[in-house]
């Protein structure tokens, strides 16, 4: 596996979790933040166990 495409992966994956942690705090006001944050880093994590399972196996 790529490893610049892991880490392309784990900075999307850190920039959705700060975009929720603005909105959790009040600084972004919008319906949708928490859901596609929350899928993004749902993918993100998913992406990074098949990253490492791929990696183990090579």
């Amino acid at each position: 596996m790529n490893r610049t495409l892991q880490i392309a992966v784990a900075i999307v994956g850190l920039l959705a979790a700060g975009v929720y942690m603005l909105h959790f705090f009040g600084q972004i006001n919008h319906p949708y933040i928490p859901a596609i944050s929350g899928g993004v880093l749902i993918v993100a994590y998913l992406f990074g166990l098949y990253a490492r399972k791929k990696q183990e196996k090579e």
